[in-house]
């Protein structure tokens, strides 16, 4: 399981998901989604990261569930990913994995949700 993950846009963002929905409801309105995920996206990786302190690995896992749903319907592809892979407990080289992969959800989400805001803009 690799953390790396590249930066283009079609690997940050789930632009044929995105595409559908511009077209569907247009850009300006999928921006107020994007507003409240921003807005509650501190709060999640706070639960998830103290999740994670309290060894309780179950509720990790249950967080990185929650926040592969709420990234990926936005089309946030790359945070979704991430968060899928903390989320399969199973993976054998999941605790060595799951501080890389807190790492990048907390280090990304800022210009990842940037990016999704400026393609949103411009359809």
């Amino acid at each position: 399981m690799s953390v790396e993950s590249p930066i283009d846009l079609d690997q940050v963002l789930e632009l044929d998901i995105l595409e559908q929905y511009t077209q569907a409801i247009g850009g300006q309105a999928l921006l107020g989604s994007v507003d409240l995920f921003a807005g509650q996206y501190p709060e999640y990786l706070d639960e998830l990261k103290a999740a994670y302190a309290a060894a309780d690995y179950k509720l990790t896992a249950e967080h990185g569930h929650k926040m592969k749903g709420a990234a990926g319907a936005i089309g946030l592809a790359r945070l979704s990913q991430w968060a899928q892979m903390l989320q399969n407990r199973e993976d054998e080289a999941w605790l060595d994995n799951a501080p890389k992969l807190i790492e990048c959800l907390e280090n990304h989400y800022v210009s990842d949700i940037e990016k999704l805001r400026t393609y949103l803009s411009s359809c």
